[in-house]
């Protein structure tokens, strides 16, 4: 092959160089925005109540607390979470409204679960030997929206906590 070809093979015409630059501009702010990406941290829950309890079911409500460790604000998408209660799955939740998340601030996700009266009464037995103590498992995976850029962050929280 002749110098003259090789001239043809590397030219590039500006508008192409533009385009790889700005293709790999993107691809380096999205490389840098998923690395510093902090996953929220899990701190409780407040206000536990049980709203209604018949042979059937349960429905209780809590908010849990969560501390955004970002310099950054975010939004929570969605979640799809298992919550267990002293090892047994409690329920299957499904968050589908947007949730606010300030900068190295805390926030609160409103949990309402329907329950096992059987799972409730069995927890609130081992929470009065324990000490009034519950231990919280979440497993599962959230989405959250930072501008344009959406992530999956996987959830696997687990506590023991005190009830007031």
């Amino acid at each position: 092959m002749s110098v003259g070809c090789w001239g043809k093979l590397l030219s590039c015409s500006p508008m192409k160089t533009f385009s790889f630059r700005l293709c790999l501009l993107g691809f380096c702010f999205l490389i840098s925005c998923s690395q510093h990406l902090l996953p929220p941290e899990y701190l409780g829950f407040h206000d536990f109540s049980v709203q209604t309890f018949s042979l059937d079911e349960a429905l209780l409500h809590t908010q849990l607390t969560f501390y955004n460790p970002n310099p950054f604000t975010m939004e929570l998408k969605k979640g799809d979470v298992n919550v267990y209660l002293n090892d047994q799955l409690a329920n299957h939740y499904v968050l589908d409204s947007t949730v606010n998340i300030p900068k190295k601030d805390t926030f609160y996700v409103p949990l309402n679960l329907k329950i096992s009266p059987k799972l409730l009464i069995g927890s609130a037995i081992r929470m009065l030997m324990n000490d009034n103590t519950v231990k919280v498992r979440l497993e599962g995976s959230i989405r959250i929206k930072r501008g344009a850029l959406s992530v999956n962050v996987p959830v696997n929280y687990e506590v023991t906590q005190k009830m007031q």
